[in-house]
């Protein structure tokens, strides 16, 4: 595949008091970036990062949030700055572009791109503007596009963890070549990015990069979870609403059928059942209406009363149903206020905070010492965040909350008295059904006395054989509407079931073999070098590669990481992501390994590894042809022995703690 080689990184920064600015080139091999702290090795680093459209990968994940030290975008020098950009010059060994991006001045979110080297940037005309951020980043106007096709990367779409898909970008392949110099040193794929929410998405880089079989099978083993998790949710919700049904209709089910433990015939389908009633209410319906033919008055107002109670039944119901929804509507209200509360008394305290702060008369950070009446523009002294941004105080803040309090005080006090309205009509819809119930029992009593005293009992007795009817019906309505989440249940199982037995037939190809074979013997050699285990070749033969676990190093008897120092932690991450590098090369002719033989390693010596460690390691990257991979290292030592054994490969250098990287230009 396409390499990615760094040919040079140049920053321009542009003050009321003229300009500043730095020229770093790169060239394949090894390039160790050398100097002090502070003097802006780091900075190199991130001015590649941001030039490749990979800030993400640095931790940013605001488009208002700045990568850089403010020497780069606010002041240098006490020069407000006006305008500053990089132009960053990539090559993949046949093409060579020139991408240019403000850092302060215009659109950070726009890069500009040229086929030509970074020297002649603006003498080339023809180039091409590319969205590095926000909505169209892989369309054809989008840069993470741009540095696919450069790459020759495939653009791949992924299982997300909420059932949605993401497409894989390269600040999720980035943390397999490079080290961030503060967390990036913790672990391996540290500044892993996550917010796209891909499923077990240092996994999946991994086997991407590596061209493992494996990815395709993984992305199985991911729909295989996904389709899991649908058929969980869908079952238990499924479950909770028919065992609902089954105890409203006293059933149980039976092959998914209900099955009703009624008094009159035993246990039966629902189906059943419902034909039973519905035959028998007409066949006493037809005989209580031939007996009470004898008189067309009573049969009239008989029949009036008892459609008057099936309607006055009905309205009952739908009035409970609004008295629900009412008092659910209320305790959600409830539940806000006990939220408002709440940031009420979290805002009283922030109040008191701030006026205990006046009290205490605080004239230097707790921190650095430094006075907080220094003036630094737009920026806060304590914790250097943007000031120029309006926040709320804490009397805001609850006068608001005052506000919302008595908005949702008066919006619960209106649904009461629209509940207690509908208590009142659904107290009145009772009576009126105990008044129907009384007229039917003294029409009945009245018209024909002892003669009708049975044929009272069979009209109660019908009336509730025709409320069972009608209740059983709504049941079966409601059981039948479950019908198509059961469908998608079987249908996701099918699928789930067609997979498990995909991934249960896997056997690990011979490429995969090969691949990761090599890879743990790279780390068995890189560890000797760097003298881990005081170069214990058993136990470092012991180590191996976890493919459920990221395909991280591990040791069977033993968690690698508590029985090695912090300074071993390292030469593990160092000599794994050498491995890396050294097994792509070995396989340059694979076509399905995509790792884009580069490695940028931010001062690992400020990780507690000792010099002799980090010469070592160079010792071992000297044996990787320079013209297959490039390497870039910051670091620095006290020991003027340790410069010289470095020296050929520093390219670039901060000889002192005040030859900073930004220099002033001459006009």
């Amino acid at each position: 595949m396409p390499n990615l080689i760094i040919n040079r990184l140049i920053y321009s920064i542009e003050t009321e008091n003229g300009k500043y600015g730095a020229n770093v080139p790169f060239h394949q091999g090894l390039n160790i970036i050398y100097g002090p702290n502070s003097v802006g090795k780091t900075s190199i680093v991130t001015g590649i990062i941001y030039g490749l459209g990979s800030e993400k990968g640095l931790g940013i994940f605001k488009s208002d949030q700045n990568p850089f030290k403010p020497e780069f975008y606010k002041s240098i020098d006490g020069n407000p700055i006006l305008k500053s950009y990089l132009i960053l010059e990539i090559s993949n060994g046949v093409q060579e572009f020139s991408i240019f991006r403000y850092i302060k001045g215009g659109n950070t979110d726009i890069a500009a791109v040229k086929e030509t080297k970074a020297r002649d940037f603006f003498t080339t005309n023809d180039h091409k503007r590319y969205i590095v951020n926000g909505e169209g980043v892989f369309s054809e106007n989008g840069f993470q596009k741009f540095i696919f096709d450069f790459l020759g990367l495939d653009i791949v779409e992924l299982p997300t963890y909420d059932q949605k898909f993401s497409k894989l970008y390269l600040e999720n392949i980035l943390p397999l070549f490079f080290v961030e110099q503060r967390a990036g040193w913790s672990q391996i794929q540290a500044r892993q990015v996550t917010r796209y929410n891909i499923r077990d998405v240092k996994k999946v880089a991994f086997e991407y990069i590596m061209g493992l079989d494996k990815f395709s099978l993984h992305l199985i083993e991911i729909k295989k979870k996904e389709l899991e998790a649908q058929i969980k949710k869908l079952s238990e919700d499924l479950e909770k609403k028919e065992e609902n049904l089954l105890i409203i209709a006293n059933a149980n089910k039976i092959d998914g059928i209900l099955v009703v433990n009624s008094g009159s015939i035993g246990k039966t389908s629902i189906y059943d059942y419902i034909r039973y009633l519905s035959d028998k209410y007409n066949v006493e319906s037809k005989n209580i209406n031939s007996i009470t033919s004898q008189n067309k008055d009573y049969e009239d107002v008989n029949s009036k009363l008892r459609e008057n109670l099936k309607r006055l039944d009905y309205e009952l119901r739908t009035l409970n149903n609004r008295i629900e929804k009412i008092s659910t509507e209320i305790d959600g209200y409830q539940n806000y206020l006990e939220r408002i509360q709440k940031n009420k008394y979290k805002n009283r305290q922030l109040k008191k905070i701030q006026e205990l702060s006046i009290e205490l008369n605080i004239t230097s950070c707790p921190v650095c010492e430094s006075p907080l009446n220094r003036n630094i523009d737009d920026e806060c002294h304590l914790c250097h965040s943007d000031v120029r941004k309006k926040l709320s105080s804490p009397e805001e803040n609850l006068a608001f909350l005052e506000d919302e309090e008595n908005t949702f005080k008066k919006v619960i006090r209106q649904r009461n008295l629209d509940k207690k309205k509908l208590e009142e009509i659904r107290n009145g819809q009772k009576d009126k059904i105990l008044l129907y119930e009384k007229q039917l029992d003294h029409q009945t009593q009245t018209f024909a006395g002892k003669e009708f005293a049975v044929l009272k009992e069979k009209i109660l007795e019908v009336d509730s054989m025709y409320k069972d009817f009608e209740r059983y019906k709504r049941i079966d309505e409601r059981w039948q509407a479950l019908n198509p989440t059961r469908e998608e249940i079987i249908r996701l199982d099918v699928q789930f079931t067609k997979l498990k037995d995909k991934i249960n037939q896997y056997l690990q190809t011979s490429n995969d073999f090969t691949i990761l074979k090599t890879i743990k013997d790279n780390i068995h050699k890189n560890l000797k070098a760097l003298g881990i285990f005081k170069s214990n070749q058993n136990l470092i033969n012991e180590i191996k590669i976890d493919e459920n676990d990221n395909y991280s190093p591990y040791l069977d008897n033993y968690d690698i990481y508590n029985i090695s120092s912090s300074s071993d932690n390292i030469r593990i991450i160092l000599s794994y992501y050498l491995s890396l590098l050294q097994t792509s090369i070995t396989f340059k002719e694979n076509e399905k390994i995509k790792f884009p033989n580069i490695l940028i390693l931010d001062e690992p010596k400020q990780q507690n590894l000792d010099n002799d460690s980090l010469i070592n390691c160079v010792e071992e990257i000297e044996k990787i042809p320079s013209n297959e991979g490039q390497i870039i290292l910051t670091t620095y030592s006290e020991l003027e022995s340790d410069r010289d054994r470095l020296k050929k490969y520093i390219n670039f250098e901060m000889k002192s703690k005040t030859d900073y990287l930004l220099k002033k230009l001459n006009d």
